[in-house]
């Protein structure tokens, strides 16, 4: 009797490993996918315009 309870311990453990990994699969492409906008390329930058005058 004993040696079922083990048994079935280690199944119920290995089921929830797997879950626990198909979580973390998930989670971690969602971190992803939110990350990619941020990392866009940035726009050249300009040449210094020098002396400017602002209107007022």
């Amino acid at each position: 009797m004993v040696r079922t309870a083990g048994n079935d311990l280690e199944e119920a453990y290995l089921e929830f490993m797997g879950e626990l990994e198909e979580y973390y699969e998930k989670e971690t492409a969602k971190a992803e996918d939110r990350a990619k906008p941020s990392q866009r390329k940035l726009p050249p930058k300009q040449k210094d315009p020098g002396t400017f005058t602002v209107p007022f």
